[in-house]
């Protein structure tokens, strides 16, 4: 099943390609995405492939920008003392860097602090206790980055006591403005920026570059660390700046930025938004998530090598931590969202105690990714009492609003269509779902998918390290300008292989290319068993001993799958267990040896537990008899997957006429054989013990012995029998030839014998 809405693009005429192939000089593939970008003339061309500083617009064009500068510039003059106050992600982080960069190395004040929120403690923007600490403590100048426009409480209050305050920010504009000196805002109602979708670091840069009267160069590092880890549009003059920053990062001029690259085995000289979205901007993060971010700001403009590389190698371990803290939660949250109740859900909220508060948005979109539904993920605090956390959502489905009708349910709430944070008493949890489920009732057809838009389809022959190269022409990549995904039928399948310390991830070959998929690890029995596998991909390089090839990384795939997923081996494996499933049981003692033994991904119930229908199970052990199993599967969705293990003591045949004789034959010379010792007669005749206390029971049922307490005697003069008659005899000859189907039987005929039990 695919875990997004494909959306392929509108593909232009051949003739089209062609025209703009010739009149730009490149290859017809890379016309076709040229054109799907509104691309078709030199001078677009070179606008979107070569940044120019010329194009950047007028800092002065910002709302407010004149009386910002004034203001700083006074307090310079004046020798004030100034706080820069910014925020505990990457964005403010960075925000903060380049306001502190400008102010005291270029323009020489000496009376600067920065302050960088606690998570926990303070909160996101103004907070009244900071503002007023900062006052007692002789600030004059509060600066914010990345912060402020939310805060009019707080900052006009600050105003009224004597300390000015110098909002810049990105935010989402409220309906009342703080009163402050200078509001600087590219979405500012009053203002006519030509753009306005600037990150925090990017009206930073603009600020700065305002105090200076040029653009802010040495600073463009920062500013594209920011915009790219904010994840806004990477249009317009965010393009810029994040093309001009990795031309400087490159250049390896900022010691905390070579540092950070460092600790994340990165190649400086190739670096791009990649690298920074997904190495160097979650060890920044790690900070805020997890404590004081205010270390990033001292790594991020510390000229000092040695304390960079120090601070750098903090920041790695901390982010280590972090990954070790988010992949223990996803763990345990998805248990819970794959529990027989939840998977009858539209939406899911999560609720355990212990959790750390500063990674569950991160464990939310995890969640989220593998479910399709919008998530809550909250810690239940030590007194049971409050729950705290955030939640991510699919585009089609608004969490914002849909939290907003029940707001009377939560002590603190804030956010946006696709996330929010919130504070609620436990005993609300149930009503505040039950409004999430109603706002799910009503959302659009496809809103548990978030879109993917397709470039086009792959042919084998598209697939080359040349049209790599060329697609890299159209980056950086980021909202507004999405890297290509195409779409990819192969015709073979194979060497599919799981990787990675914990097996999380897969790769595989389509057509004799290799693909790399994150995080498909447990996916891999449903890929080897797909009738036809349909591929979104997006082209990499890698490199390895100084070679470098093409690489295919997936982003999705719809597989069309058999009702029976085959995840049977000789013996049990660790492997079998490590997805996020429905692990159901048919033997109680089987089960308790084998969650002994092994770490199941999912929950683990018992056959006759499953009373309500159930995805995504995994038949673990053999059944009884046919009519325990038919009795479970009609309670199971498919596709099922079937690993059906058994110790091999339970699959010994029965015995044959001859070897039950010799049993019978052994107690008939032992006269009140102790039951308890039938161990020591399965050495004499040369079977099982299983065997022989099948035999037992059978010559029991049909007379052959009478047993006394523990002492079993042979019956003088039986009425003849035949063996076969035993119900014993029977039951164990019947599951014995049903373990033989199950375990023997090649996929397609288990698949045809196992949906007609159905």
């Amino acid at each position: 099943m695919a875990h997004y809405l494909w959306q392929e693009a509108a593909q232009p005429s051949s003739d089209q390609i062609q025209q703009v192939a010739e009149a730009l000089s490149v290859p017809p593939f890379l016309a076709r995405l040229l054109i799907q970008r509104g691309i078709t003339n030199q001078a677009a061309y070179e606008a979107f492939c070569t940044p120019d500083l010329s194009r950047l617009h007028d800092p002065f064009a910002l709302h407010d920008m004149q009386k910002a500068v004034d203001r700083i510039k006074l307090a310079i003059t004046r020798q004030e003392k100034i706080t820069i106050y910014g925020d505990y992600d990457v964005d403010g982080l960075t925000a903060t860097s380049i306001m502190k960069d400008t102010l005291v190395n270029s323009l020489g004040a000496g009376n600067v602090e920065t302050f960088i929120p606690d998570r926990f403690n303070d909160g996101y923007g103004p907070n009244q206790a900071v503002y007023d600490y900062l006052r007692k403590n002789g600030t004059e100048l509060v600066v914010t980055v990345d912060n402020g426009v939310g805060g009019a409480a707080v900052i006009d209050q600050a105003m009224a006591a004597g300390m000015d305050v110098v909002v810049t920010d990105h935010h989402e504009l409220p309906k009342v403005l703080p009163k402050a000196v200078a509001v600087v805002h590219p979405r500012h109602p009053d203002g006519h920026y030509p753009f306005n979708d600037l990150s925090g670091a990017g009206v930073a840069f603009k600020v700065a570059s305002a105090l200076l009267g040029e653009p802010a160069t040495d600073c463009l590092d920062l500013a594209a660390l920011g915009t790219v880890a904010d994840i806004v549009s990477m249009t317009g003059e965010n393009r810029l700046i994040v093309q001009m920053g990795l031309q400087l990062i490159h250049q390896q001029q900022r010691p905390g930025i070579n540092a950070l690259i460092k600790v994340a085995d990165l190649d400086p000289a190739k670096v791009d938004e990649s690298a920074i979205g997904f190495g160097i901007g979650p060890r920044l993060n790690a900070l805020g998530r997890l404590g004081d971010a205010n270390p990033g700001v001292t790594l991020l403009t510390t000229f000092d090598d040695d304390e960079a590389e120090k601070l750098a190698e903090n920041v790695n371990t901390l982010n280590q931590k972090r990954q070790a803290l988010v992949a223990k939660i996803v763990q345990e949250a998805m248990a819970i969202a794959e529990s027989p109740e939840n998977q009858t859900q539209k939406t899911l909220i999560i609720a355990h105690a212990g959790w750390h508060e500063g990674v569950l948005g991160i464990v939310a979109s995890h969640i989220v990714e593998a479910t399709g539904k919008p998530t809550l993920v909250l810690n239940i605090a030590k007194d049971g009492q409050t729950a705290k956390g955030s939640g991510r959502s699919v585009p089609a489905y608004n969490l914002f609003k849909a939290l907003d009708a029940a707001r009377d349910q939560m002590t603190h709430f804030g956010g946006h269509a696709m996330a929010a944070g919130l504070t609620l008493p436990v005993a609300n949890i149930p009503a505040l779902h039950a409004a999430m489920e109603q706002a799910a009732a009503v959302a659009p057809k496809g809103a548990d998918k978030p879109p993917l838009a397709i470039s086009g389809r792959l042919t084998a022959a598209d697939i080359s390290l040349d049209h790599y190269h060329l697609m890299r022409k159209l980056a950086p990549f980021g909202p507004g300008n999405e890297e290509p995904t195409f779409a990819y039928v192969p015709q073979q399948v194979g060497d599919i292989q799981q990787m990675g310390k914990t097996n999380a991830h897969l790769r595989f070959t389509a057509d004799g290319q290799k693909v790399v998929a994150f995080n498909r690890g447990a996916d891999a029995p449903a890929l080897a068993a797909a009738s036809q596998v349909k591929l979104a991909l997006r082209m990499d390089e890698n490199t390895w001993q100084n070679r470098t090839s093409l690489q295919l990384r997936l982003v999705d795939w719809e597989l069309k799958q058999p009702n029976v997923i085959d995840m049977r081996l000789p013996q049990a494996s660790a492997e079998q267990f490590r997805g996020a499933y429905n692990y159901v049981f048919f033997d109680a003692k089987r089960k308790q040896a084998m969650t002994s033994a092994f770490m199941f991904g999912g929950p683990v119930v018992m056959a006759d537990a499953v009373t309500k229908p159930l995805a995504n199970a995994v038949l673990v052990d053999l059944p009884p008899d046919e009519a325990s199993l038919r009795k479970l599967l009609a309670h199971i969705a498919l596709p099922v997957r079937v690993v059906f293990t058994a110790p091999a003591a339970e699959l010994v045949a029965v015995p044959n006429r001859h070897e039950f004789g010799s049993v019978l034959h052994f107690l008939a010379a032992h006269p009140g054989f102790d039951k308890h010792q039938l161990g020591f007669a399965a050495k004499q005749v040369h079977l099982t013990i299983r065997q022989v206390i099948l035999a037992v029971q059978v010559f029991f049922e049909l007379g052959f012995v009478r047993i006394d307490g523990s002492q079993i005697t042979v019956t003088a003069h039986p009425e003849k029998k035949a063996l076969q008659e035993s119900s014993a005899y029977q039951r164990q000859s019947a599951f014995l030839q049903l373990a033989h189907r199950l375990q023997t039987a090649a996929r397609p005929a288990l698949e045809d014998w196992l949906t007609a039990q159905k």
